[in-house]
C-alpha cells in the first residue's frame, strides 16, 4: 500500500529498525508516520542518500523526532511483532550483545505474511481434545501434577525425574488444563530426532490442536505452522529452540524437556539460551515454566537448591519400577587380556544374548565433535594443562597438545609421563569404525546407524527410527543424538563406547557432559516389560563422572561437581565471556587480541577481571578464516560486560579491525 502526505498523522513519528545486519546501524531511524502505522508493524522506508526503499519494523511511535526534516514511510504492510514479542527482541539485544535486527529476524521465519489471513483471525476459545488416553498415575506424579495445578505464583518449576519416571505424561497433564482455560502451551525438545515421537504422543492426545515446528521444514512449511499458531488454529507448538517465538497471544505454558541439553543454546548470532528467553518470555506473557531432565543443568539445579529461583519436583521412580543394571567395563584389562576390540568382551556376549532372544540392542559412541585428546590405553592417563584443569587438544596438522583456555602448548610425549607405557596416542573413533566391527561380530544382526551423515536429508531422523521401533534391524549404532528422549520397549541392552571421549573434550564442562550422557543413554534399556543392562566402557573407571552414573547419583555428582566449580571460579559461581575473532589473517587476529589482553590488562587495576589467552578455537580454521579467543572472567554479569565492551571499544579507536568479525558469548556451553 504506497502512502501520500496527506495520510500522514500530525506530529507523529515512527522509530524504525531497519533491515541491515550490521553494527553501524544498529539503532532506531525517525520516519513520518501513516495515521495506521502501529508498533511492531512491518515497513518498507526510504534509506541512505539514494533513498533506498527497503523494510524495516516500527519499534515505538513518538510525538517528537531526534531529525530536522525525517523522510516519510513509503508504504505499511503487516504487524509481524507483538508487543510481547517487540519487548522480547529488546531484551534479547541487551542480553545476547549483538544487534535488534538479527533478533527480530531469529523471532520471525522468513517468508511474507498474509494481510488478509491475520484480518480472519479467531477470537480464540478453548479447543476441544480429541483423546484423552490418560494413563495412571504413580504417586510421584501425582504429587507433581497436584502442584503444578495449583502453583499461586509463575514461579518457574524445574522436574528432576530419572529416565523413565513419566514426565511426559506429566507435561500432558499440565498442557490440558491451560488449553481447557482456553490458553495455549509451547512443548521444547533438544533434537529434530525426539520430534516425531513427541509429535506422535501429543497427536494420540490432543488432535489437531497440536502442530511442529523444526529447522528440517522448508521456509514455506514453517510459515504455515507460525500462521497457524498466530491465527489461533492450534494450541499446542512443538518444537526444538526455535519453538520459543511460536506467536501465540494467549500463552499459557512453556515446557522445557531435557532442559539440560547444550543444543537449547543458539550457536549463531543471537547466540541466544532458550531457557533464558523461556523464562523472559514466561514473565511478558504471564506464563508458567516447566522444565525437566534426569540430568538437570548445573547452573539450572544450583539456581532451583542454592538460590531458590526455580521449585523443584523430583521423581526417584520409574514407572515400570525396574531400573537397569549398570556395569562399567574397565578397557584397560581388556587389552592386557588381549582383546584389541573398541567392544569389551561381557558387551559382545550379552549382545549375542539378547539378539538370540529376538530383543534390541543400542550401541551408544560418546562423541561430542570436538578434536581428539591424548590419553594412554595402558593406565588411562590424559595429558591436561595444569594451568586450567582442562585437557588439551590434539591438533594432527602440527602433532601438538593445545590447551584451549590460556593457549599453553605441549609436544606430544612418546611415553606415557604417568606409567612409562608407549601405549600413548590420540583418541578417536567414528561411528562407521563401530558399524563395522559390529558387523564383523555380529554377522547376522542387522545395524542401522544414526549420525549426522544417515540425517541429513529430510525426514532421515523419522525414518531410521521407525524402522528400529519395527524390528529391521537388531542395532542401533549412533551418537548423542539416540541418548535422551527416545523409548523403545524392545531395548534391553545398551552399550558405550569410550565413554572418555566426551570425559575429555577439554571443557571445563566436560565432566557434567559426560555423566548427562551416560545416565541419560542408560536410561534407553529396559523401559518396558523386561529389565535393561548396561554396559559404560572406559579407560577411566575411577572418574566419578562415570562412577556416579553408575547409579543415576545426580545429587551426588552435583555436591562435586559445584564444589569444583567453587574452587576454580567458573560458572556458576563467575561469569564467563568468550571474545571470538575471526579472519583470513591468522597473524592480524593474534595481534589484535593481543592488543586487546594489554588494554583489559591496563584498565583491570582492581584485579576484578581474569583473562585467559589468547588461544586458538577448538575449530582454529572454518571457511579458510581463522579462528582465536580470548576469556575474560568476572563474578558480575554487568560489570563484566560493560569491560568488556568499553575494552573492545578502546581497541577499534587505534585499530579498525579490518577483515575481522567479533563474537561475543557469555558463558558459552562449549568454549568453541
Amino acid at each position: 500500500m504506497i502512502l501520500n502526505q496527506s495520510r500522514m498523522r500530525k506530529n507523529k513519528y515512527a522509530l524504525v529498525c531497519v533491515d541491515i545486519q550490521h553494527e553501524a546501524v544498529d539503532r532506531l531511524f525517525h520516519y513520518l508516520a501513516p495515521e495506521d502505522v502501529k508498533e511492531g508493524m512491518k515497513v518498507t522506508v526510504p534509506f541512505g542518500r539514494q533513498n533506498k526503499p527497503i523494510d524495516g519494523y516500527v519499534i515505538s511511535l513518538s510525538d517528537k523526532s531526534e531529525v530536522e526534516k525525517p523522510k516519510a514511510i513509503i508504504s505499511t504492510q503487516e504487524i509481524a511483532l507483538s508487543k510481547e514479542m517487540l519487548e522480547l527482541a529488546l531484551w534479547m539485544k541487551e542480553k545476547y550483545y549483538t544487534t535488534l535486527i538479527n533478533c527480530i529476524k531469529c523471532i520471525l521465519p522468513a517468508g511474507k505474511l498474509s494481510a488478509a489471513a491475520i484480518e480472519e483471525k479467531e477470537p480464540g476459545g478453548p479447543l476441544s481434545l480429541s483423546a484423552k488416553a490418560e494413563l495412571e498415575l504413580t504417586e510421584e506424579q501425582a504429587a507433581a501434577v497436584n502442584y503444578i495445578y495449583n502453583a499461586e505464583s509463575k514461579q518457574p518449576i524445574l522436574i528432576h525425574g530419572v529416565t523413565g519416571s513419566g514426565k511426559t505424561e506429566i507435561y500432558m497433564r499440565a498442557i490440558a488444563k491451560v488449553i481447557s482455560e482456553g490458553k495455549q502451551a509451547i512443548m521444547l525438545v533438544p533434537e529434530i530426532a525426539l520430534t516425531p515421537q513427541t509429535v506422535a504422543v501429543f497427536k494420540k492426545r490432543f488432535g489437531d490442536s497440536a502442530a511442529v515446528t523444526h529447522s528440517r521444514l522448508t521456509a514455506k512449511e514453517r510459515l504455515a505452522q507460525w500462521n497457524k499458531a498466530r491465527l489461533g488454529n492450534v494450541s499446542v507448538m512443538i518444537g526444538p529452540r526455535s519453538a520459543i517465538f511460536t506467536p501465540f497471544d494467549r500463552l499459557g505454558i512453556i515446557i522445557i524437556d531435557e532442559e539440560h541439553e547444550h543444543s537449547y543454546r543458539s550457536e549463531s548470532s543471537p547466540k541466544f539460551d532458550t531457557r533464558e528467553v523461556a523464562i523472559k518470555r514466561g514473565q511478558l506473557s504471564d506464563a508458567l515454566v516447566l522444565m525437566g531432565s534426569a540430568t538437570p543443568s548445573l547452573e539450572s539445579y544450583y539456581k532451583t537448591v542454592e538460590e531458590k529461583e526455580y521449585a523443584l519436583l523430583t521423581l526417584s521412580q520409574r514407572v515400570n519400577g525396574m531400573f537397569p543394571e549398570v556395569n562399567i567395563v574397565d578397557m584397560r584389562r581388556e587389552l592386557v587380556a588381549g582383546n584389541t576390540s573398541i567392544l569389551g568382551r561381557a558387551f559382545q556376549d550379552a549382545a549375542a544374548e539378547e539378539i538370540e532372544k529376538g530383543r534390541q540392542v543400542i550401541l551408544f559412541l560418546n562423541r561430542r565433535g570436538h578434536s581428539p585428546f591424548v590419553s594412554c590405553r595402558q593406565c588411562g592417563h590424559v595429558m591436561a594443562c595444569e594451568n586450567c584443569r582442562v585437557n588439551y587438544t590434539y591438533h594432527m596438522s602440527d602433532n601438538r597438545l593445545t590447551c584451549h583456555y590460556c593457549g599453553k602448548n605441549e609436544k606430544v610425549p612418546h611415553l606415557c609421563p604417568a606409567c612409562l607405557s608407549q601405549y600413548i596416542s590420540y583418541f578417536g573413533v567414528g561411528t562407521q569404525k563401530v558399524e563395522e566391527e559390529v558387523a564383523r561380530l555380529f554377522p547376522n544382526a542387522k545395524s542401522i546407524r544414526m549420525d549426522m551423515d544417515t540425517t541429513r536429508k529430510k525426514h532421515g531422523h523419522a525414518k531410521i527410527l521407525n524402522s528400529f521401533r519395527k524390528g529391521e534391524a537388531q542395532i542401533l549404532i549412533g551418537t548423542q543424538m539416540i541418548a535422551k528422549g527416545l523409548d523403545f520397549p524392545n531395548v534391553t541392552l545398551v552399550g558405550v563406547v569410550a565413554a572418555d571421549l566426551s570425559l575429555f573434550a577439554g571443557d571445563f564442562r566436560s565432566a557434567e557432559h559426560s555423566f548427562q550422557l551416560l545416565t541419560q543413554v542408560s536410561g534407553r534399556a529396559g523401559r518396558a516389560q523386561n529389565s535393561g543392562r548396561v554396559y559404560i566402557q572406559t579407560y577411566n573407571p575411577e572418574h566419578y563422572s562415570i562412577t556416579l552414573s553408575q547409579s543415576a547419583d545426580y545429587t551426588g555428582f552435583y555436591a562435586q561437581e559445584v564444589a569444583i566449580r567453587r574452587t576454580m571460579e567458573y560458572p556458576p559461581f563467575t561469569q564467563v565471556f568468550m571474545i571470538l575473532f575471526s579472519g583470513p589473517d591468522e597473524r592480524a587476529l593474534i595481534m589484535a587480541l593481543q592488543k586487546l589482553a594489554a588494554i583489559m590488562r591496563y584498565c583491570n587495576k582492581k584485579g576484578m577481571f581474569e583473562m585467559l589467552g589468547p588461544a586458538p578455537a577448538f575449530v582454529s580454521k572454518i571457511k579458510k578464516k581463522f579462528r582465536w579467543k580470548l576469556l575474560v572472567k568476572c563474578k558480575e554479569e554487568e560489570i563484566l560486560k560493560q569491560f568488556v565492551l568499553y575494552c573492545i571499544g578502546k581497541l577499534k579507536e587505534n585499530d579498525p579491525l579490518k577483515g575481522m568479525q567479533i563474537n561475543l558469548t557469555l558463558n558459552p556451553t562449549a568454549m568453541e
